[in-house]
């Protein structure tokens, strides 16, 4: 939900910066687009946002001719505006004092190669940042239950892209937990998993049950490690199996 409280709040603090119009609308993207990649602004709603602010009346078919010829905002519908991926990455760390975000971490293949994900979907690749991120910070219970997120996304990426998402799904209508996904895609006869990606997911799957169920235990790095390599086979073999283009 539009917390417009906090919205104004970032776009006084933009204005300390002295940006024209289309900045401040660049801006305005970047704020709405931190929670959800997908959100989007219509132009006349942002000049009223920047008219409540004090602004004087926005010139609405100025500023939308501005958006059309910025290659940082990509068209949504007839009226909206969103952010490109890229111009999102390139004014984080332009933003994220005003916001007092912390500082972001660098990409890394500390636990899976990121260049694997690419051409998957984008809520994936970021499960893949998360995951290595929290290795490279130490935590590992996250990364292993991030780990588990991903197989789970993967498998059922997988029955959607051969129609047959119902097979997997419980009789709540929602999808099986990792373990009854593991089960149902290992007895599968039609797909046929490799013997090094099926000991992949066996190994994975103690891991990721103990993180993510018992109070009692703690991951460490060596339990990373451990199931790193199989981890990475099974990734990649569900990649081709969800109809993925998997990068060299």
């Amino acid at each position: 939900m539009l917390n417009l409280s906090e919205l104004q709040d970032f776009l006084l603090s933009i204005d300390d910066l002295k940006t024209t119009s289309l900045e401040r609308a660049i801006s305005l993207l970047w704020w709405i687009n931190q929670s959800d990649p997908t959100a989007h602004f219509c132009t006349s709603e942002m000049c009223i946002q920047f008219e409540d602010l004090g602004h004087p009346k926005q010139n609405v078919s100025r500023l939308d001719k501005q958006l059309k010829a910025d290659s940082r905002a990509v068209k949504v519908g007839k009226n909206g505006w969103r952010l490109h991926p890229k111009a999102r990455r390139e004014l984080d760390s332009k933003y994220a004092s005003i916001l007092a975000l912390p500082t972001l971490l660098p990409k890394t293949g500390s636990v899976l190669p990121d260049g694997l994900f690419v051409h998957s979907r984008q809520y994936i690749e970021r499960v893949v940042d998360q995951l290595n991120k929290a290795y490279d910070c130490g935590l590992w219970d996250c990364c292993a239950v991030m780990c588990r997120r991903l197989l789970e996304t993967l498998i059922i990426e997988t029955y959607e892209t051969a129609q047959r998402s119902n097979e997997i799904k419980g009789r709540d209508n929602q999808f099986l937990m990792l373990n009854g996904l593991i089960a149902y895609i290992g007895a599968d006869p039609t797909i046929n998993l490799g013997r090094n990606a099926s000991k992949g997911l066996a190994d994975f799957k103690v891991l990721g049950d103990l993180s993510a169920h018992n109070r009692r235990f703690n991951a460490r790095k060596d339990d990373i490690d451990r199931v790193r390599d199989g981890l990475r086979i099974v990734s990649e073999e569900l990649l081709h199996l969800a109809g993925f283009t998997v990068a060299p």
